[in-house]
């Protein structure tokens, strides 16, 4: 081999090395390049998936403020019925109470009621309470029982009442 030769083959091989460097290059930056793009898809995706897990966690939060509100509604429900109830049981108590008073009173009307021999008044102390037989009157209250002596005017508020009538 002469100078010549080796000289070219010396240049050909820096050649060589000089283009698979520029190729090398080319590539790196091209991957690169591409590792930025993925990288810029990657903080998109970020940002999204961010922006979906921030809009779940507010819903979130509404839903469980509105449970919270509920059942707050709920208890404040519940505190009232066990009050009524409690006051419905008193008022019941009392009105067995007071029932329980009428009867010993009546009781001892009864027994010191001086002319017995002329009958039972017990007919008539049940119309005074609003029974007949020892059922409620039909369409009786609290306010105000309906007597069935009433149904002929005497009743003081009816208009065939006298009092309201024009003689």
């Amino acid at each position: 081999m002469d100078g010549m030769t080796i000289v070219w083959i010396v240049v050909a091989i820096a050649v060589l090395v000089i283009v698979i460097a520029l190729i090398a290059g080319a590539m790196s930056r091209r991957k690169g390049e591409r590792d930025r793009v993925q990288a810029q898809e990657h903080e998109q995706q970020a940002r999204a998936s961010a922006a979906r897990a921030e809009k779940q966690r507010a819903t979130a939060d509404e839903v469980d403020a509105r449970a919270r509100r509920a059942q707050a509604v709920a208890d404040e429900k519940a505190a009232e019925a066990r009050r009524l109830s409690a006051g419905a049981n008193e008022r019941r108590e009392e009105a067995a109470s007071a029932r329980a008073e009428s009867d010993q009173h009546r009781d001892q009307a009864q027994n010191l009621w001086p002319d017995k021999e002329h009958g039972d008044h017990s007919a008539s102390d049940r119309s005074m309470r609003g029974e007949q037989s020892g059922q409620p009157m039909m369409g009786a209250t609290d306010e105000q029982p309906v007597r069935p002596d009433w149904d002929d005017g005497t009743h003081p508020h009816d208009p065939r009442h006298s009092k309201h009538t024009k003689h």
